[in-house]
């Protein structure tokens, strides 16, 4: 890239007449490629969806900005850089923003194209079309060579055929389309409506107002205990469990589907959060038993065509959508949980250890922190420092004494240990921290948790996770106790002295785990430190 260059694509100078290249073969077949993927190869079967979702895109970015610069009668390169960078500008935002795609749907309603948009990310792979178009097209600009560069040769405004070019090319450009509807928008009789595959689907019963919406699927990550989640799905379920989704322009009559991850997802119940303008937020979620997978008609004329996955949509005299009714009980408007409602337990009181060493070591230095951090420095430095995180506000080891090191993944076991060049035994002093989905193994007793019923839930107002509150139970010597996370019990059976405390104990039944911390995996979520010592009885 030359200083030279770089001068003639920032030059204001009075050289180009955009209209010309409105002429040329280049965007006339561009043009062609968008009026026929739009208005024929789409929904026709012919050609792989993906190949003509795809085709558009690179097609506009070719015809769009020669035209926008022929509509301003732009004449320099600066003006048409100006015109390609607005171009890419609105196609990035549109793809990349669902509250932009929504803007963009309205703006194009407001000229009677109203457009169906989806956002994806992928479609950005059309921009290098725009340097393409650039690379192309501005020679067709320049003025021809043997007539000067009058100020009728370089006219701000299109010739007759020129603007026949323009118009046809706007008309193709605002009437684009991001659906496979196959069909056309006008006035001259029936338009058809392309079926789809799906279960939930949107249905617009209006007689005269089209309906805008946007959906949005579940981030596919996110697990669900469908089991437990029933119940209360507007409560359960919160924004942050969902994607980015999509926006649907639904015309009167016309069908679209719910769930845009159809094909690619498969779950045992799945929800989709549906809002619009007038629409409060409003979850759908249904079994996949109980709305099965078919072939959904691209539009109905009559209540009596409605399959079991329908969700009616109207709106008022002023077009102010709403929700008319479902054939299954799968519609749940968003509300939040009470005020006494159990919220997922703070992460930062979790067990926590840096990597282990395994094996016997000297402790060379035991410092404990006020965050409830252990840091050992074991063989006089030759080893790094190792962090060891719980509740407990002592720990049964001294500097100078040896520990064990035993390392069982989610159960890190410290025991004191004989000093190798010292036979003298030394008294029982074990600590050991757990987490994960299973309580540890202690000779002697048996650890439980119980989940506690009859209690309201609520999301993580981050994360979205849900979990339900558990109890733990131990028995040791005889005697059983219960206590909850944060508490702590003694145990003695005239042998041992048995400390548990209670960290974590909870049953996720939404899970999204990328900002979750504790198991990958729905189903139980188990934290507790235990000190295992000689009796403290007396003899």
């Amino acid at each position: 890239m030359t200083r030279r260059w770089l001068d003639e694509v920032f030059s204001s100078r009075r050289e180009l007449r955009p209209a010309r290249a409105l002429r040329s073969p280049t965007w006339l077949f561009a043009l062609a490629v968008l009026g026929v993927n739009d208005h024929l190869l789409k929904g026709a079967g012919l050609l792989p969806g993906a190949l003509t979702g795809k085709l558009s895109d690179f097609a506009g970015m070719l015809v769009a900005p020669a035209l926008l610069a022929a509509l301003l009668g732009v004449t320099s390169r600066r003006g048409l850089l100006h015109c390609h960078i607005a171009v890419g500008l609105v196609f990035a935002l549109i793809n990349l923003s669902p509250a932009c795609a929504d803007a963009w749907s309205w703006l194009m309603g407001l000229v009677g194209f109203p457009w169906t948009i989806t956002v994806d990310p992928t479609d950005l792979l059309a921009l290098p079309a725009l340097a393409l178009g650039w690379r192309a097209l501005v020679p067709a600009m320049r003025p021809v060579a043997a007539q000067p560069a009058s100020s009728v040769s370089l006219s701000r405004w299109p010739t007759r055929p020129e603007f026949g070019a323009a118009a046809l090319g706007s008309l193709l450009c605002v009437a684009t389309s991001d659906t496979d509807d196959g069909g056309d928008r006008g006035d001259e009789g029936p338009v058809d409506y392309q079926d789809f595959e799906g279960d939930v689907y949107l249905h617009n019963s209006h007689a005269e107002h089209d309906i805008v919406v946007r959906v949005r699927d579940l981030r596919p990550d996110v697990e669900i205990d469908c089991f437990n989640v029933q119940s209360k799905p507007g409560v359960l379920f919160s924004e942050a469990l969902f994607g980015e989704g999509q926006t649907w322009s639904i015309p009167p009559g016309a069908n679209a589907p719910a769930r845009a991850d159809v094909g690619r997802v498969t779950r045992e119940c799945y929800a989709v959060l549906l809002t619009s303008d007038t629409i409060a937020p409003t979850v759908l979620f249904w079994s996949a038993g109980d709305v099965p997978l078919e072939w959904i008609p691209g539009q109905h004329s009559a209540p009596g065509q409605y399959l079991a996955g329908a969700v009616e949509l109207t709106a008022d005299d002023d077009g102010q959508a709403e929700i008319a009714g479902s054939q299954r009980p799968i519609v749940f408007p968003q509300r939040n949980p009470g005020e006494n409602a159990y919220l997922p337990g703070d992460d930062a009181a979790r067990v926590a250890w840096s990597d282990p060493p395994s094996g016997v070591h000297r402790i060379t230095e035991l410092e404990l922190g006020s965050d409830g951090c252990a840091a050992f420095d074991l063989d006089d430095g030759l080893l790094p420092r190792f962090y060891f995180c719980t509740p407990l506000t002592e720990l049964p080891f001294a500097a100078g004494q040896y520990v064990s090191v035993d390392d069982q993944g989610d159960l890190l076991v410290l025991s004191r240990a004989a000093d190798p060049d010292d036979p003298t035994p030394v008294g029982l002093a074990q600590v050991a921290a757990s987490r994960g989905n299973n309580l540890p193994v202690i000779s002697g007793a048996t650890l439980a948790a119980k989940p506690v019923f009859d209690t309201e839930l609520g999301p993580d107002p981050s994360c979205g996770t849900v979990a339900q509150p558990q109890e733990f139970s131990a028995e040791f010597g005889g005697e059983i106790v219960r206590f909850l996370p944060g508490e702590q019990v003694e145990l003695d059976d005239g042998a041992n002295h048995l400390t548990i405390f209670g960290v974590h104990a909870e049953r996720r039944i939404i899970l999204a785990p990328d900002c979750a911390e504790g198991p990958d995996t729905l189903g139980d979520d188990l934290e507790l430190v235990y000190v295992w010592a000689d009796s403290q009885q007396q003899p």
